[in-house]
């Protein structure tokens, strides 16, 4: 049985309306073989567990598994999808504590939670504050598969 979370959009994201601890859910997203090819495509990562049937069938994941960085990828944009910090972030400063749990198969459906753990003041821009944000990828049977601590420059609300 799916376990998937409500989802809201999110608007009035600025810097003064981000709190530590509240946590959030995006939409759904079932991952495809396309998915997985154009991503390979795309990044050069041809390797054959996720481009050939008959060898991944021979690994411990018995059968083609998505990219670990598909996933992160997935995970980052379905918060974007979900309209986090979206007119409000400047920029993207980096990604801490990244950790893959688990495959993730074609055919599976993902979600993206994610919870503000800190934010303080911008020591560089007066106009902008960072946000760190814990993004977790989480499958069909709610189970993290990726997680991650990613840092966001924020706008401040104007005066």
């Amino acid at each position: 049985m799916a376990v998937v979370q409500p989802y809201t959009p999110h608007s009035d994201d600025w810097f003064e309306t981000q709190e530590a601890g509240v946590v959030h859910y995006t939409p759904s997203r079932t991952i495809t073989d396309a998915d997985v090819l154009l991503f390979g495509g795309m990044t050069g990562d041809l390797c054959e567990l996720h481009t050939n049937e008959a060898y991944a069938r021979t690994t411990e994941f018995g059968g083609r598994i998505a990219h670990g960085m598909l996933n992160l990828s997935l995970a980052h944009g379905l918060v974007t999808r979900a309209g986090h910090l979206v007119g409000t972030g400047i920029a993207l400063l980096g990604w801490n504590n990244i950790s893959f749990h688990g495959p993730v198969r074609i055919g599976e459906t993902v979600q993206a939670r994610w919870t503000t753990i800190e934010k303080r003041q911008s020591r560089s821009r007066p106009d902008a504050g960072i946000v760190i944000d814990r993004v977790e990828l989480l499958n069909q049977d709610g189970r993290t598969v990726v997680s991650g601590d990613v840092a966001t420059l924020v706008r401040k609300r104007p005066a």
